[in-house]
């Protein structure tokens, strides 16, 4: 196959995006084929990067969006220009060199390399990130209802007991707490305060009827003729008897218990109705405080839509740190892809410096010489119009001057001339004894026009 042949076809495409020359390559075609290899490694490289970016944008969108078909190209042509620039700059004759040459392009290749690699490894892993993500979010629900039911306890349950506590707590702020109508703190002062009222009115009644009691005893043991102390031990209705049953009466009269008694049935009664409206209220803050927590963790679920990139990467540390096994797998892939898109630096590293590079340094070496040769001339050609203008510029100024010199010289002779006419001019005028001689008779110099042709006004 002819040399004409072997540049056409697939792989001069390939070898064009190695950034090689093929005039040179017609001088070396051994070289073709290496290229074409290269050319390969740069277009695998960009594909693997228009893939990668594919899946980057399909988590940000969570699903296939239209702008994909237009950054997904642009990005795989970057990177295939990035690494024909990569490939296309990296020869040098010696190894140092070459290698100091490359190490700052294997670098910029690292770094391309892990941008990358990372969606990558969202695509690999994605089922085991999406697994966790919707158990993270479901236990971030679960401690988000559970924060809201610790922070708006239901009136009269237990955690009722701990509300104050509960409304103290630092993460019970005025995104957790919330009020409702059906507000049974007044019905609850209310019980407290008839329940007070009863206790000392209890109290009351009790002593009076302790009291009351013991005087009705000993009334009827007197009655009875029962003996004991303070009693006569006759039976029957006597004065002793007579008297202590006034007496324990007149208490009865004097303490009111008949009144007290119908307060504390009032009070029993007025508590009984007030605990059965704060169980209806109860009821209806309860309703009310649900259907609430219900609303907010609907609403808290419905913010968690799409699952975007950076939750995917938190995602995949939290499993990495998680799981030693995952960890290893993570880095030997993501190794394993920058290992592959350094690849077009690497190869042109590996390749050492062939007879194509030595064409290109010679090539570039007479191109140099060539250059530097063409700006010395051109600034010897500048340095030489610059002296001829200099010279040109002194020959005009000098001409100038001689101009000028030579017009005042005239004008200094035009003056003379005139003196003598108007002296000539006089002397003849005192011969005839004129009285009067127009200035306008004195003829004008020779070869020199009349003054009011010049716009001077005439000779003076």
């Amino acid at each position: 196959m002819s040399s004409h042949a072997a540049g056409r076809g697939p792989g001069r495409v390939l070898r064009m995006l190695t950034g090689a020359d093929e005039s040179i390559l017609d001088t070396v075609p051994t070289e073709r084929a290496r290229y074409t290899a290269m050319g390969g490694v740069v277009l695998g490289t960009a594909l693997m990067a228009m893939f990668s970016m594919t899946v980057a944008l399909i988590c940000v969108f969570d699903g296939f969006h239209p702008s994909i078909l237009l950054f997904v190209p642009v990005w795989g042509g970057f990177i295939l220009f990035l690494d024909r620039w990569l490939m296309s700059s990296t020869a040098a004759s010696h190894g140092w060199a070459r290698f100091r040459k490359m190490l700052p392009r294997l670098g910029l290749a690292v770094v391309f390399g892990v941008i990358i690699a990372e969606p990558l490894l969202l695509g690999v892993f994605n089922a085991a990130i999406e697994k966790r993500i919707m158990d993270d979010r479901l236990a971030s629900v679960e401690r988000y209802e559970s924060d809201l039911k610790q922070c708006n306890p239901i009136p009269g349950s237990p955690e009722d007991a701990t509300d104050a506590a509960a409304r103290n707590e630092p993460k019970c702020t005025d995104r957790l707490r919330f009020a409702v109508k059906s507000d049974t703190r007044p019905i609850e002062r209310e019980i407290d305060a008839t329940q007070d009222e009863i206790d000392v009115t209890k109290k009351d009644v009790d002593a009076d009827d302790k009291k009351y009691a013991e005087l009705e005893d000993l009334a009827r043991k007197e009655c009875n003729g029962t003996d004991g102390p303070g009693l006569t031990g006759e039976r029957g209705q006597g004065e002793n008897c007579g008297r202590l049953r006034d007496e324990a009466e007149q208490f009865r009269e004097d303490q009111r218990m008949d009144a007290n008694h119908a307060k504390l049935k009032l009070l029993n009664d007025k508590i009984t109705r007030l605990n059965a409206d704060l169980s209806g209220k109860r009821t209806d803050a309860a309703g009310q405080i649900n259907e609430t927590i219900a609303q907010r963790v609907a609403d808290y679920k419905g913010n968690q839509r799409e699952i975007g990139l950076l939750e995917r990467l938190g995602a995949l540390g939290d499993l990495v740190d998680e799981n030693g096994h995952m960890r290893a797998a993570e880095w030997a892939l993501r190794l394993f892809f920058v290992a592959v898109d350094s690849l077009p630096v690497l190869l042109k590293f590996l390749s050492g410096y062939s007879s194509y590079d030595r064409v290109v340094a010679d090539r570039a070496t007479s191109q140099r010489r060539a250059q530097r040769v063409a700006t010395e001339t051109e600034r010897r050609r500048r340095v030489i119009q610059e002296e001829l203008a200099r010279i040109q510029m002194n020959a005009e100024h000098a001409s100038a001057v001689n101009k000028v010199e030579f017009d005042a010289r005239m004008r200094h002779v035009d003056v003379e001339v005139l003196r003598e006419n108007l002296t000539d001019s006089r002397a003849e005028y005192l011969l005839h004894d004129s009285p009067t001689l127009p200035l306008t008779t004195v003829p004008p110099p020779a070869g020199r026009p009349r003054g009011g042709e010049h716009g001077d006004g005439g000779y003076r």
